[in-house]
């Protein structure tokens, strides 16, 4: 799944406010920031093939894809070393 449709579940994900930071070379996996239940968080989650739009990957809630989010401490901290760390377009 591209990450950049992991939007559920819309009630707790702000539309309009998923930051794909950092997808893997393989594309096995992204980061990214967003507003989750009214604060801005960092999320992980596994894509399986994004190329594969049956593929939902992981996490997912009612078939859909869907971000971990990581705790406070530890989720900001993870983007900024990603961010510092990763190639420039």
């Amino acid at each position: 799944m591209n990450p950049q449709n992991a939007v559920s579940p819309s009630n707790r994900l702000r539309e309009g406010t998923l930051n794909v930071i950092y997808t893997a070379p393989d594309g096995s996996w992204s980061l990214a920031t967003m507003i989750w239940d009214k604060e801005e968080c960092v999320g992980c989650r596994w894509n399986g093939d994004i190329n594969d739009p049956d593929d939902k990957g992981n996490p997912t809630s009612r078939g859909r894809g869907t971000w971990f989010i990581l705790p406070g401490a530890i989720g900001r901290p993870i983007a900024d070393l990603v961010e510092a760390f990763s190639p420039r377009a």
